[in-house]
This record gives C-alpha cells, structure tokens and sequence, in this order.
C-alpha cells in the first residue's frame, strides 16, 4: 500500500475521500524505488479466520490514533497517525476482491478498570466493521463515508461516558504541536490505571477524556448495545 501519490480522478489528487475526517496508522516500508510504500495497521475482519480479510483500522478520534500508534510501534517500526485522506487503499481493496473492509474504533477494550493488552503489546480496541463494494470502475475515486446512525452510535458512546464535546476536543488536540500532542499523550499512559493480558475476559469500554486527562470505563454492554452484532469486533 502506498500514501498519496499516483493521480485520481478527483482534481485534489487524492484517492480516498472519507466523511467526516478520518485517521489511520501507518509504517512506512519502502520497496525497492517505491519510497512512500506503507503499512497500514488493520483488524482481522474474523478473529481466527485470515481468509476472511483485514480491515484498515479507522479513527474518528486524533488522540486515540496517537495513543494507538504508541502501542503498535516497535524498536525499528514505528507508526504514525495520519489522515486517512493520505493513504491510497487500492491494494488493500484489490486484495480483498473489491471490498474496501474497515474498522471503526470505538473505544479500547477493558477489564475491571484495567485496558487489555494484546499478545504484540497492543491494546485491545473496540470496532465497528464496515464493508463497502468498489467497482473496478470506481477504484481511482473512492469514498468512505460513515453512517449517521454509526455516528450517532459512537457519540453515544462517549456520551454515556460524560464526552459531550468531544469533536471540540479532537479540533484542540490538532491545533497543539507535536511536543504538546506528546505529552497529552504520555499522560495519558502515565495515568492508565493498570493493563491486563488478553487470557482476561473484556468487560468494560475503556474511554480517554485529554481535556480531563482522565480514563473511564463504561459496561461493555455500552458498546454491544449501539452496534450490530454482526458489525462488532474485540479481536485479541
């Protein structure tokens, strides 16, 4: 996969265009001439089935993509958030048959106040799964657009967890520098309350408020309950 650079049909130039603003981590992994070559961080659309594909893994949130790229890096492999506008899923689509799989974090998951830790340092993270069918045709000009109700579903979710505001709080985060991002986000992992490994069971959704610096942890029954069941994925 690649970031943005081959033309599309759009006069921006760019490939993806996603409704709202979206975020997604990636590697950077040169091939050969091919400079900007990338990973991008996905989520197995069928935890033990790999036939079934991955989805890219999707942000509403800038700081959850930080905090989440802060996990899934590794001595010599670092990932970074960027906007999703940046990234060209072609390859990622055409791997799949056409269908542009996605996974829409809504939270991390948790145990008894303390975030679950996968078996490659990551955390846990909570998902919607999208799929979305794009024709041959329609290959250089894609749109990703996120479902009023899925959105409602995801304020949903932060409501219940007293983030009223909470796009209001995606914009500050993006107007601080990356020192100040940093060290948002180092508190924010300063402050975890504890983490547990994947044999423990997730019962709760783990939310992280910057503007408070403060963690809550919601019944897991708050995300089962605002996503299809056939859409949810807590893959360990």
């Amino acid at each position: 996969m690649k970031t943005q650079e081959n033309p599309s049909a759009r006069p921006c130039g760019h490939i993806l265009h996603t409704y709202p603003d979206l975020y997604i981590l990636i590697s950077y992994q040169p091939k050969g001439s091919e400079s900007n070559y990338v990973r991008a961080s996905c989520e197995a659309v069928e935890e033990g089935n790999p036939q079934a594909g991955n989805g890219l893994s999707i942000y509403l949130s800038p700081f959850d993509a930080y905090l989440a790229a802060a996990y899934v890096s590794k001595p010599g492999n670092p990932f970074h958030a960027i906007p999703a506008a940046d990234f060209d899923p072609r390859e990622l689509i055409r791997d799949s048959g056409g269908k542009f799989h996605t996974a829409l974090h809504c939270g991390w998951g948790a145990n008894n106040g303390r975030l679950v830790i996968r078996r490659d340092g990551s955390i846990a993270s909570l998902c919607g799964l999208t799929t979305l069918d794009v024709p041959p045709r329609g290959m250089d000009a894609i749109d990703l657009r996120i479902e009023e109700d899925d959105l409602s579903a995801y304020d949903g979710m932060r409501e219940k967890a007293g983030l009223f505001a909470h796009s209001e709080t995606h914009d500050a985060f993006l107007g601080l520098n990356d020192r100040a991002r940093q060290k948002v986000l180092a508190r924010a992992i300063h402050s975890i309350p504890g983490t547990v490994d994947v044999g423990h069971e997730i019962n709760q959704l783990a939310i992280y408020d910057p503007e408070a610096a403060q963690w809550h942890f919601l019944p897991i029954s708050v995300f089962y309950e605002r996503t299809d069941e056939s859409q949810r994925s807590a893959n360990k």
